[in-house]
C-alpha cells in the first residue's frame, strides 16, 4: 500500500506543480488564467485576479503538503477538496453554455467539456486511493527501485494529464479525417 500512497503522491503533486507553473511562468500566462477565470465564474477583474491567485496557491500548498511526510494527508484531502470545486466551477460553466477554455494547464484553447470533468474526477479519485492507501509515513522504507518504477509511471500519468487536450484533438482530427 506505501507504493500506491507514493506514486498518489508523486501523479497528484505532479498535476498541480505543472497546473501552477504553467500559470505562473509569466506575466502573459497569468493573465490568460485570469481572464478564463473571469469567464468561468462570471467575476469582476480583481474578483477574478483573487479567485486566480487563490487557486494557484492552492495548488502549491498541495504540492508542498504532499511532499512532506506528516502533511500527506492533508495534501490529499486538499486535492480533493479543490478539485471538486474546480469540477463544480466547470459543471456551471458547463450548464450555462460557457464553453471558453480553462487555461488549467497553460496555453490550451480546447473549450470546456466533460473531459474536463472526467479528468478532475479521476485525479479525485486518486486522491481518495492515497488517502485509503494511508501509509502517510516516511519513504525510506520504500525500495528504491521499485520506487523510481513508481514514479516513472506516475510522471507519465503527470504528462498525459497536462497534456490530455491535445490527446483530444489528434484523435478526434484522426477520426474525423477517416
Amino acid at each position: 500500500m506505501e507504493y500506491l500512497e507514493f506514486g498518489c503522491r508523486v501523479l497528484l503533486g505532479g498535476v498541480f506543480a505543472v497546473s501552477a507553473g504553467s500559470k505562473l511562468y509569466s506575466r502573459t500566462a497569468f493573465a490568460d488564467f485570469t481572464a478564463a477565470t473571469a469567464r468561468l465564474t462570471g467575476a469582476r477583474a480583481a474578483r477574478a485576479r483573487q479567485l486566480a491567485v487563490a487557486a494557484v496557491a492552492a495548488e502549491l500548498a498541495i504540492v508542498l503538503a504532499l511532499a512532506v511526510p506528516a502533511l500527506v494527508l492533508w495534501g490529499f484531502a486538499a486535492s480533493v477538496g479543490l478539485l471538486a470545486v474546480l469540477t463544480a466551477a466547470v459543471v456551471r460553466s458547463l450548464r450555462r453554455g460557457q464553453r471558453s477554455p480553462c487555461r488549467c494547464f497553460g496555453a490550451s484553447n480546447t473549450p470546456l467539456g466533460t473531459q474536463h470533468v472526467a479528468r478532475n474526477g479521476v485525479l479525485a479519485a486518486f486522491g481518495g486511493l492515497g488517502i485509503a492507501a494511508g501509509t502517510f509515513g516516511e519513504a525510506s522504507s520504500l525500495d528504491l527501485g521499485l520506487a523510481c518504477v513508481v514514479a516513472f509511471a506516475a510522471l507519465i500519468g503527470v504528462a498525459l494529464t497536462a497534456r490530455l487536450d491535445d490527446l483530444i484533438s489528434l484523435f478526434r482530427a484522426t477520426t474525423a479525417t477517416s
